[in-house]
């Protein structure tokens, strides 16, 4: 569809990552199949149509809100470059989701799977070790991480390493190491630039091509495993978590996690504080009779 193709074009113009793109570009598709498996033009819809193929979504509900987010940009963009007078898909609402504490790691279980790979010798095994303290002790997603440059790279005045990367949104930012985790990335950057390969990327793929966000996705749950952590969700998110909740418990003010967090309202880091309301718990039952 040549309208699809033109939105596509926009999302890159815009600096949309690859990722993003290609989740919107397949959603837009299977949107744009149903209504020809159901004999809708896209040009004639109504919110009812929209609303119908959302609930024909056979997935969960933060499934079908992606869906309709993909549909709700899709039409916005067609509005806006007067291919569509209206929009039927503005007035649909996204479905209401029940908000569900995050799954964190306690100080125990992330040791243990910090201190793991301690001792272990190899190229790889020194990568995966950065990369999950990277994971640990500064909140970064794994699509940020796995693009991380050298010239993404910069020391501050104590020494520390300061990453510059393109975050959730298409916006840079920085991400600040402490002075434990900049001394293991520097280790680990002097054995990778001893590596002769033309990607400028910092973590290589066990063939030394390029990591892709899946690689880190199967480490994490190996490690995990590994390390006899059972928890009902095992991917790397599961690390994020532990940074923003580890701090939170720490007295971190909730703006300064917003902040290392990269989130942009400040009620979608307020999810974290479910850990303070367990200590309010805890301190009550301080108090006998």
């Amino acid at each position: 569809m040549v309208h699809l193709d033109r939105f596509i074009k926009w999302m890159t113009m815009q600096h949309y990552s690859p990722q993003t793109i290609k989740e919107y570009k397949r959603e837009i598709e299977r949107f744009l199949s149903y209504l020809q498996q159901e004999n809708l033009p896209y040009d004639a819809l109504q919110m009812p149509d929209v609303e119908d193929y959302i609930f024909s979504i056979n997935a969960s509900e933060r499934t079908r809100n992606r869906a309709l987010s993909s549909v709700k940009s899709f039409y916005r963009f067609m509005v806006s470059r007067g291919i569509l007078v209206s929009d039927p898909a503005k007035p649909v609402k996204s479905i209401r989701i029940k908000r569900k504490n995050p799954v964190f790691l306690s100080e125990d279980e992330y040791l243990s799977l910090f201190h793991h790979l301690d001792g272990e010798d190899g190229f790889i095994q020194e990568r995966d070790r950065v990369m999950i303290a990277l994971l640990l002790t500064t909140g970064i997603r794994v699509s940020e991480l796995v693009h991380i440059s050298f010239k993404n790279i910069s020391l501050d005045r104590s020494g520390r390493i300061t990453l510059e990367v393109l975050r959730k949104g298409q916006e840079m930012d920085f991400i600040y190491l402490n002075s434990q985790v900049t001394a293991l990335f520097s280790s680990y950057l002097q054995k990778r630039q001893q590596i002769s390969v033309e990607s400028d990327r910092v973590f290589l793929s066990y063939r030394l091509g390029t990591l892709e966000r899946s690689a880190v996705y199967r480490l994490v749950r190996k490690y995990l495993g590994q390390c006899g952590i059972e928890k009902n969700k095992r991917g790397p998110h599961i690390l994020r978590h532990t940074f923003a909740t580890t701090l939170m418990k720490k007295d971190v003010s909730l703006f300064k996690i917003k902040e290392l967090m990269n989130h942009k309202n400040i009620s979608t880091t307020e999810k974290y504080l479910h850990v303070v309301e367990e200590d309010l718990k805890d301190a009550v039952e301080q108090i006998k009779l």
